[in-house]
């Protein structure tokens, strides 16, 4: 359903903070106002929206249109790097990535804008001028460099976040999905981490979508259509006939918010695996 997404890119886009910020949700009634709610890796994901609906539908038009409203994020979260082209990791701010408060989250923002930068690459061949395509480029290019000089551990080979130095799923899995190393080298990482099995792990579908998607990304389609049987499939086996917001198979009362009585049990970020055996053509 095009005109639905193409709608609801056009309300967030008009519910847009007074800086050109994208709200993490917004409401329509009884009129279209964003919640205030902020996150540094909802509002890139906008790129990533108009990315995946602009190859979907070569909707020029719409991508003209909405381009400043996506570049604008793009300026914004480049506010947060710091002089070592590191996004910088402090309490003032909320990146998503999973439900987890232990999760050191500096490792994964700065792999989602690389992310989003790339598919903004993209799109800034239909509309960017010279100058936005220069700074794509040159972001790209600083914050891979960074990444592979400063949050790569070569020794452990994983990608650590903060000044812990933390190992996490959600670190790797990004990385992999920002490619910032070969193919190779990433299917080699994510069968290192499931070897090594790191002590922050992920407790939703939404992070696991991700890391069926690095599987594909990795040309390992075997491992992605596992993890989809694994863990989706262990909650039709606890009897579920939607899919849940969060989920840890070995702790089934888990919750974001202090009781699963609130969680979400038919979540939309939960139904992806859909979505990969429509476009990957699983069996």
């Amino acid at each position: 359903d095009y005109d639905l997404v193409k709608r609801c890119m056009y309300l967030f886009a008009g519910a847009a903070k007074e800086n050109g910020a994208i709200p993490a949700c917004l409401y329509t009634k009884p009129e279209v106002h964003a919640d205030d709610i902020f996150l540094f890796d909802y509002s890139l994901f906008f790129i990533s929206c108009l990315h995946d609906y602009y190859f979907a539908t070569k909707d020029t038009e719409t991508v003209k249109e909405l381009w400043s409203v996506a570049y604008r994020q793009i300026e914004l979260s480049a506010e947060r790097i710091g002089d070592n082209n590191i996004v910088k990791d402090s309490t003032d701010w909320w990146c998503f990535v999973d439900w987890n408060d232990d999760l050191n989250k500096q490792a994964s923002a700065q792999a989602i804008f690389i992310y989003t930068l790339k598919q903004a690459l993209m799109l800034s061949e239909v509309c960017a001028t010279n100058t936005e395509i220069k700074n794509i480029k040159e972001l790209i290019e600083d914050l891979s460099a960074a990444a592979i000089d400063q949050l790569w551990d070569d020794e452990q080979g994983f990608f650590v976040s903060g000044s812990d130095k933390q190992i996490s799923y959600a670190s790797q899995v990004w990385f992999v999905l920002a490619e910032v190393l070969s193919v190779e080298e990433n299917q080699k990482l994510l069968l290192r981490t499931l070897e090594n099995n790191p002590k922050i792990k992920m407790n939703t579908p939404y992070m696991y979508h991700h890391l069926v998607e690095a599987f594909m990304y990795s040309e390992m389609p075997d491992e992605a259509i596992r993890i989809i049987k694994d863990y989706w499939g262990e909650m039709v086996k606890d009897g579920a006939d939607c899919f849940y917001e969060a989920y840890d198979p070995k702790n089934k009362a888990h919750s974001p918010y202090g009781s699963p009585i609130i969680n979400s049990y038919c979540h939309a970020w939960s139904a992806t695996p859909s979505y990969f055996i429509r476009k990957y053509s699983l069996k």
